[in-house]
């Protein structure tokens, strides 16, 4: 499904415009059942939850004379070159003062520049200079209204494994469950947590290589 977003004009941002587009959130889980797969130290072994897939940008707070950009994760409206975040208008547009002059929710990323955009006369765009700018194709969009469950691989010490299970609303991690694991490699290679299953292949304190073999709400 196509949607498209009109770019607000300097007007409306002036005003403080910020609005959400509509998308199709499915349940989403990641990566596929059966299907070896690799990891890096930090990153996400599996996932499952609702959302869509599309591009997404993270940015830390890029703070320029005219505007502040808030940090996190900003999501390719599809069929558009407009990223958006489901924060409450985490773009603050600056006057001369110092003071806010409106927000908004929405840049324009600019690939080959690596720079995000702002749709006002002033603003104009922010490269890597203002602060982290990074861009994840065919990543997972997650709804804000619901439940995301995740394991993070956290690195080997002598036979033992350690991992990181937590819960998103969205992006808003659920800090009271957030909790650490280990697997003790010498017992076995399937790990069993949260109803997940996965057969470890090969792990250093570095990477890990997987196999997912039962997400956390499948029924097999």
């Amino acid at each position: 499904m196509r949607i498209s977003i009109p770019l607000l004009s300097s007007v409306a941002l002036l005003a403080g415009c910020a609005s959400t587009p509509r998308f199709n959130f499915q349940d989403v889980s990641y990566p596929p059942i059966n299907q070896t797969s690799t990891a890096y130290l930090g990153d996400r072994l599996m996932m499952q939850g609702r959302g869509f897939r599309t591009d997404i940008v993270d940015v830390s707070t890029l703070r320029g004379k005219y505007a502040i950009i808030g940090e996190g994760a900003y999501c390719r409206v599809p069929g558009t070159d407009t990223f958006f975040n489901f924060g409450s208008r985490p773009i603050v547009f600056l006057n001369f003062l110092g003071g806010s002059r409106g927000s908004t929710n929405k840049f324009t990323y600019k690939p080959a520049t690596n720079e995000v955009c702002l749709d006002d006369m002033w603003s104009g765009c922010f490269g890597s200079e203002f602060g982290s700018i990074k861009y994840r194709s065919d990543a997972v969009c997650s709804d804000p209204n619901a439940q995301q469950k995740i394991i993070e691989y956290n690195g080997k010490a002598g036979e033992v494994l350690n991992f990181t299970y937590r819960e998103y609303f969205g992006s808003r991690m659920n800090a009271p469950v957030t909790t650490n694991f280990t697997m003790d490699q010498s017992e076995g290679d399937v790990i069993i947590y949260k109803g997940a299953r996965m057969k470890v292949i090969r792990a250093t304190n570095q990477e890990i290589e997987y196999v997912v073999l039962k997400n956390f709400n499948d029924a097999r």
